[in-house]
């Protein structure tokens, strides 16, 4: 291994591997330096999710590390454990250097970091701050492409050509239990109801689509002041990529704290400045939530 280059360590769903790659990509990029995606420990480890990498299907600029690189982060890992060290967002090594996030809350030295030699870099990065100055780069390369199959095309152009609000509920259907332990400390139906309401105050004749992984018992609770249709894996809608151009197609936006939902919105932007999105107040830190979105209802 030569030259100055970064190695990110991606872990999580596709919301959270596209934080981490646009994390990584900013910093690479105002340093001058070769971008190398682990894409393999981060989901070897994931025994509960058993997520799995997705970003191969945007045309990212990264490079798959190979196991050397992919080594050096569980190592240094390692290090810290047996000496007990608590990580802070910027340590040195004789090998090169690493950056991590020891708390959700954004990291201005890391947002200004430049790298200068052999970087390491290992967190969830959910701030756009982090690659503010990259932003129509990232949005050019982590936009979806236009599905193949006709059943997305179609609900597609039905959200667009109406006043359509994304409703994004995250249940944690994987996890036995999640729905009435609050895994990931999850958004209450009550949340959604409340948002729409003021939601729909903005816009005319909103017609809601409500996405999940299934249509679950839980969504009976939903009471929402417009048409309400349905998109999960029951009828039809599967495949995270594919879900997430539809979520673009989405004039407006209601989320709970995912990053997968937070990333349809942000994307939307871009197509539609009078986007409006009230996102959950239980992100891991309050300022994952742009200050321009709106309020969050209650």
């Amino acid at each position: 291994m030569t030259g100055v280059a970064l190695t990110a360590y991606l872990m999580g769903g596709l919301g959270n591997q596209m934080f981490q790659y646009a994390a990584a990509r900013a910093l690479a990029s105002r340093s001058d330096a070769a971008l190398y995606l682990d894409t393999v420990t981060g989901f070897a480890r994931d025994k509960v999710f058993r997520r799995t990498y997705e970003l191969g299907a945007f045309p990212i600029e990264a490079t798959p590390a190979g196991a050397l690189r992919r080594a050096l982060l569980p190592a240094d890992a390692v290090i810290r454990k047996v000496r007990r060290a608590v990580k802070p967002p910027i340590s040195a090594r004789p090998w090169g250097e690493y950056l991590y996030e020891p708390t959700p809350a954004f990291s201005p030295a890391v947002a200004k970091h430049r790298i200068v030699r052999k970087t390491w870099m290992q967190g969830y990065w959910q701030d756009e701050r982090y690659f503010a100055d990259l932003r129509d780069c990232v949005r050019r390369e982590l936009t979806p492409r236009m599905p193949l199959d006709p059943g997305f095309r179609r609900a597609g152009d039905q959200m667009e050509s109406q006043s359509s609000v994304a409703v994004g509920v995250r249940l944690f259907e994987e996890v036995p239990g999640a729905s009435k332990a609050g895994v990931g400390g999850l958004t209450p139906i009550e949340f959604f109801n409340r948002a729409a309401i003021q939601l729909a105050e903005r816009v005319r004749d909103p017609v809601f689509y409500v996405f999940c992984t299934s249509k679950a018992p839980e969504l009976e609770s939903l009471s929402l002041p417009g048409p309400v249709h349905f998109i999960t894996h029951d009828n039809g809608f599967s495949g995270s990529i594919r879900r997430l151009w539809l979520l673009t197609n989405c004039q407006h936006h209601i989320l709970s704290n995912s990053s997968f939902y937070w990333w349809g919105a942000w994307l939307r932007e871009a197509a539609n400045p009078g986007c409006q999105v009230i996102a959950s107040p239980l992100f891991p830190s309050p300022e994952t939530t742009p200050t321009r979105w709106l309020s969050t209802a209650g």
